[in-house]
């Protein structure tokens, strides 16, 4: 029986959310006029998402805003160096036994974030996952500069149940069975949907779910203790 795992990026396999450490690459690199401001507005929708109010259209348009008019191509060289140097320290060592153990399984594997794709994919191909297994948030074009949106649906909340199911549609192995691990109740539809759940570090709503709904809860750590 063919199965897929389906696995959350920011605080599931990797212990911080990219997007923040990007910020902060981007305020060093002077990609940001005003640092303070940009701080300022990025605290504020993170305030709104601890409110349970989550704009993620809006987050990722001030995320993109710094980047309007690059050429993407010369930002793909910024990413690449961005996730090599800063993220692999972050990744859970559980998060790549859990990996490997799937692989042995046969099983595939599939990431879907929230994050924009220009941060997931880099971070997927270190983690190990196919370049057409890897989903973000895509960004959009206009003659290979960035013009500061983002393309509809978006990977985030009921939106990463439209790309697992068009990702699905698109194979050409039937997946019968699917697994799915993530950190954060706004993944509560994929949870639902895919045939078993995981919650990795669960946030205290997504907790309380999980005890409602008898999802196993896993506690994953930066760095494992010496035996």
């Amino acid at each position: 029986m063919a199965s897929v795992a389906i696995f959350d990026l920011d605080h599931t396999l990797i212990s911080v959310d990219c997007s923040n450490l990007w910020i902060e690459y981007m305020c060093s690199h002077h990609f940001v006029d005003n640092p303070q401001q940009f701080r300022k507005q990025k605290n504020s929708f993170d305030e709104a998402y601890r409110q349970g109010e989550s704009d993620m259209i809006g987050y990722s348009r001030l995320l993109l805003s710094p980047l309007k008019g690059k050429d993407a191509l010369e930002m793909k060289m910024h990413f690449k160096r961005f996730v090599h140097t800063m993220i692999p320290q972050y990744i859970y060592p559980q998060a790549l036994v859990k990996l490997k153990e799937h692989q042995r399984q046969g099983d595939a594997l599939l990431l879907i974030s929230a994050s924009i794709e220009e941060l997931v994919r880099p971070i997927g191909e270190i983690l190990g996952f196919e370049k057409d297994n890897i989903i973000g948030i895509k960004t959009e074009k206009n003659s290979h500069c960035y013009t500061g949106e983002v393309i509809e649906p978006i990977s985030f909340a009921e939106g990463k149940c439209e790309h697992f199911k068009l990702w699905r549609q698109q194979q050409q192995t039937m997946y019968e069975t699917s697994v799915f691990y993530s950190d954060s109740i706004n993944d509560a539809p994929l949870l639902a949907f895919a045939d078993k759940a995981y919650c990795v570090n669960p946030d205290p709503k997504l907790f309380m779910l999980a005890q409602q709904r008898g999802w196993e809860v896993l506690s994953w750590e930066e760095k494992l203790l010496a035996s």
